[in-house]
């Protein structure tokens, strides 16, 4: 289901470089973002780079999404 969801408003490899250069932008890595927001660092990249079904069930991965898209 979180696969079609987001493949519904953006391409898949799109959402991860979209979040990534806004990390980049501000000059964060992965691990001062995960301390900011406490989602783990392996989830992020997981979004970053497209690999989906690292991430654990689809109720969280909206909700890490929807906090490091806001953050």
């Amino acid at each position: 289901k979180l696969h079609h969801d987001l493949a519904a408003s953006f391409p898949m490899d799109e959402i991860g470089h979209i979040l990534r250069e806004a990390r980049e932008n501000r000059g964060l890595t992965l691990e001062e973002v995960q301390a900011k927001i406490r989602i783990n660092a392996r989830y992020l990249a997981a979004f970053e780079t497209g690999q989906y079904d690292a991430l654990p069930t689809p109720v969280h991965a909206r909700g890490f999404l929807r906090n490091y898209a806001r953050f």
